[in-house]
């Protein structure tokens, strides 16, 4: 199995480091696009967090100025370290960056904070963007698919965080295949042992994790270039063999090319964790069906049956905002008191209102009677009680956002937009002239253009329908 594993990987980085834009499929490019501009977005929503601002305000304060923008209001300029840091903290806060649907993991989280920041530093082009994005999320969700845990002990933001940072600086720098093979097995020795039982508490150091692989991932490079390396069957011994993961050795390279994970990505319109998405749905079709309950005044009981990973946010009384992100009864109970999975519904005064700590008291949690495969595989089943002993129930099998039932791009660019507007007026503008840019071969010279003049027209152009 180890020797499987390592030739597995050894196949994975070959692939991967021979792969230029022009081999990635136009529609592939597109969804790079997408995550991009969402993840940017999921930046500047928690820029005004007052653990986010204070964190920003020290690195602006105490680090030298650089070349590499820090996503908030005045965009002040840092090295390319420090920008990730700061990026990868605000992208992670509000739940709203985009993830991966077929494991554990958000790739883009891992990857795009640092790999933006260097880009942009080093005058790197657009073209080199999207294809170290493409082929940085492939590989982190690859490991994720690879060494999956069947139960929820280590967070993946801590322990993928550094495979997602090293693959993203090693393909924009575009390693040579032995070196990123090295830095690729370097990196899954530096990941952090973070429980994912913190974000259920609150915890919020929890929201510094990606940030953290940002560190060890610029290291894991300059190790491997240095001679200093594990092996190629490292990261089967560390995730597998140390900390107990399964193993599917087959998923580092089945459909190589053809089953293109950034499409198999997911984006929240929900500001929590994805795991009670179907949960909120369920509560929302309920209430379409019965307004009256909306508020919860009349309500007694909230029943919900749902999948192994919901089962994990049983947080009855969360003190924080990422506790309340990561409690299915407050998922439940706000999205009743508000009608909707919002910011609103997860902010510091939805946590203490009144109404929906009630309610989180009355809500009774079970597994579902049967697990389903992809993408029913995280159901809802939702049934609410009234004071006059009425059931009313709704269910969601499969949330939208994911493959299966996907957002439209204008329901997506609506949401970056009301995200990003304030303060990266051009966001929406710029990002979407990429998109179509990918897809028009005359529009292709645009790509050549460094990724730091599309910053630069993100925080600079006005939107056209301003």
């Amino acid at each position: 199995m180890r020797e499987a594993a390592a030739q597995g990987l050894q196949k994975l980085v070959d692939w991967a480091v021979r792969q230029e834009l022009t081999d990635i499929p136009v529609e592939v490019q597109q969804q790079t696009v997408l995550v991009i501009a969402d993840d940017l977005a999921a930046m500047l929503s928690a820029q005004d967090e007052p653990q986010v601002k204070a964190a920003h305000q020290q690195m602006v304060t105490r680090e030298p100025t650089g070349s590499a923008s820090l996503f908030r209001q005045g965009r002040p300029q840092l090295s390319a370290l420090q920008a990730a840091l700061g990026n990868a903290l605000s992208a992670s806060w509000n739940e709203l960056d985009e993830g991966y649907r077929k494991a554990v993991c958000h790739a883009g989280l891992y990857t795009l904070p640092v790999l933006l920041a260097v880009a942009e530093s080093e005058k790197l082009s657009t073209a080199e963007v999207l294809r170290a994005s493409t082929l940085a999320y492939e590989v982190t969700a690859r490991f994720a698919r690879t060494w999956p845990f069947k139960a929820l002990i280590i967070h993946p933001h801590a322990l993928f965080n550094v495979v997602g940072a090293t693959a993203a600086i090693g393909f924009l720098r575009r390693l040579p295949a032995p070196q990123m093979l090295a830095a690729l097995s370097n990196a899954s020795t530096l990941g952090a042992v973070g429980p994912f039982t913190l974000a259920v508490r609150g915890a919020l150091i929890r929201n510094a994790w990606a940030a953290a692989g940002v560190f060890n991932g610029f290291q894991a490079i300059e190790w491997a270039q240095a001679g200093i390396a594990g092996l190629a069957d490292t990261p089967h011994e560390v995730y597998h063999e140390t900390l107990g993961s399964e193993v599917h050795t087959a998923e580092l390279t089945a459909a190589l090319g053809q089953d293109w994970a950034v499409s198999s990505g997911y984006h929240k319109i929900n500001a929590c964790c994805q795991y009670a998405h179907s949960a909120i749905e369920a509560m929302g079709g309920l209430l379409q069906q019965h307004p009256q309950l909306q508020g919860g005044a009349e309500v007694v009981k909230i029943e919900v049956q749902t999948h192994r990973l919901g089962m994990t946010l049983d947080n009855v009384h969360p003190t924080t905002t990422l506790g309340a992100k990561f409690s299915l009864p407050h998922a439940l109970a706000a999205s009743l008191v508000y009608g909707h999975g919002g910011a609103q519904a997860f902010d510091s005064q939805a946590v203490n209102d009144a109404r929906v700590v009630r309610l989180r008291g009355l809500v009774d949690m079970r597994l579902v009677d049967e697990e389903l495969p992809w993408p029913q595989d995280r159901p809802a089943f939702v049934t609410v009680t009234d004071a006059q002993g009425r059931r009313s129930a709704s269910h969601c099998m499969s949330a939208r956002g994911g493959s299966d039932r996907p957002f439209s791009d204008a329901e997506l660019w609506t949401k970056i937009d009301s995200l990003s507007q304030a303060t990266a007026p051009g966001l929406v503008q710029t990002l979407q002239a990429l998109h179509a840019q990918c897809a028009n071969p005359s529009g292709q010279s645009a790509l050549s253009h460094a990724w730091s003049d599309l910053v630069d027209q993100c925080f600079t152009h006005t939107p056209s329908h301003a």
